[in-house]
């Protein structure tokens, strides 16, 4: 079964804590750049439902290589290393060796899973060669001084990577045939940061090729944790993800590009309803929009959670947290429908028949929206639903190059 965890990250307040109890989420990978180590372990020593088991730590290497300037905590950490060049791990330069001495004892104090620092990677090269050496030399140095159960090889890759076929095959190959132990991959997909008013939506073939990444990975025997996941993240359990990660912010559940930038970013954020039948993250108006076109009835809108049961669809009423809530309980909820489904086949059928379902409340209301000339609305709904053809596009490229039938 895929298990749901939150991606930590600033302004975290209550929220873990309420939804670990409530059961919609099993646990945490936190982050150092967002939170001071130290009070990262006051934190979990404090909290009952957080131990060894569900808790993990992200080294978040990736961000050695830029200037030291983008950090936020990190730059706090005296042994975390910047501007990283490809000789300093060949000649085991003491500001890497020192950072991950720092990184593994750390994560003994919280976790029971290691995860290796690796670097950001968009092509196979010495970014990608390293990241397996440095896990390699992690699982060799710490087996037997430490005590963790698991070790994870951290790959934050590019989305554009994933357009080359030839580019994935090659890096599943690489995997399978360098690292020394088979264990768990930490992936995360770095978005380009493009501007589209559908959050979910991305490029099907890369979607695609990402699905046929883990699936063939899964099969020689790696295990998963999905990091920053949105709405996709129901895919990447039906290809049998150990685990997803996903945040309450935006910049939680997608990781973009311009994180490694100096500029900050900018933009009101937005209130929005996690809909199960819709498969979406929809924004109120939109909602309210499809509601007074008659097409569709409230009832078919919502996700039957314990949110709906105490809450109208009012976007005045509701606070961003209570939302935050509702996203993770809907997500959990889809997850679980693929608990009891071993076969990758009845996967496919389920996740196919849940879009085509929302993709057919879409339609009847562009349909209506359509008659009577509300081409705004009709752009919106539209707009809304453009993720929903994409999967399916990446669904079936990925049967075809996994040859299911």
């Amino acid at each position: 079964m895929t298990e749901l965890l939150v991606q930590h990250g600033p302004a975290k307040g209550n929220k873990i804590t309420d939804s670990l109890e409530a059961g919609n989420i099993s646990g945490v990978i936190f982050s150092q750049n967002d939170e001071n180590i130290n009070s990262v372990i006051k934190y979990v020593e404090a909290n009952e439902f957080l131990n060894h088991e569900n808790t993990f730590i992200d080294p978040q290497f990736y961000y050695s290589t830029f200037e030291k300037s983008i950090l936020k905590k990190l730059g706090d950490i005296e042994q975390f290393p910047s501007n990283i060049a490809r000789r300093d791990w060949r000649k085991k330069n003491s500001k890497l060796t020192d950072f991950l001495d720092y990184h593994v004892e750390t994560s003994e104090s919280l976790s029971n899973t290691f995860i290796a620092p690796g670097f950001y990677i968009d092509n196979i090269d010495w970014h990608f060669d390293y990241s397996i050496d440095i896990y390699n030399h992690c699982v060799e140095e710490y087996a037997d001084k430490f005590s963790f159960d698991n070790y994870a090889i951290s790959l934050l890759i590019s989305a554009s990577f994933f357009n080359n076929t030839d580019n994935v095959n090659e890096m599943i190959e690489e995997l399978e045939e360098e690292c020394n132990r088979k264990d768990f991959i930490y992936l995360t997909i770095c978005h380009d940061g493009k501007a589209d008013i559908n959050y979910e939506e991305m490029d099907a073939n890369c979607l695609g090729n990402i699905l046929y990444f883990i699936y063939k990975l899964k099969k020689i025997g790696f295990k998963f944790i999905m990091g920053y996941t949105f709405m996709n993240s129901i895919l990447f359990s039906m290809v049998g993800c150990d685990y997803i990660a996903s945040g309450w912010f935006n910049t939680l559940r997608k990781f973009q590009k311009n994180r490694f930038d100096l500029s900050g970013t900018f933009g009101r954020r937005k209130k929005r309803y996690t809909s199960i039948p819709l498969l979406s993250n929809i924004m109120f108006d939109d909602i309210h929009s499809m509601i007074e076109s008659g097409a569709i009835t409230e009832k078919e809108i919502l996700s039957n959670t314990h949110f709906d049961e105490s809450h109208d669809i009012d976007e005045d009423s509701v606070s961003f947290v209570d939302l935050e809530h509702q996203y993770w309980e809907s997500v959990s909820k889809i997850l679980g429908d693929f608990s009891s489904i071993d076969n990758i086949q009845e996967r496919l059928i389920l996740i196919n028949q849940l879009i085509e379902d929302a993709l057919e409340k879409y339609q009847k209301v562009i349909q209506v929206l359509d008659k009577k000339n509300e081409r705004e609305a009709v752009t919106r709904i539209r707009t809304a639903s453009k993720h929903l053809v994409t999967w399916l596009s990446a669904i079936d490229k990925f049967k075809n190059q996994s040859v299911i039938i």
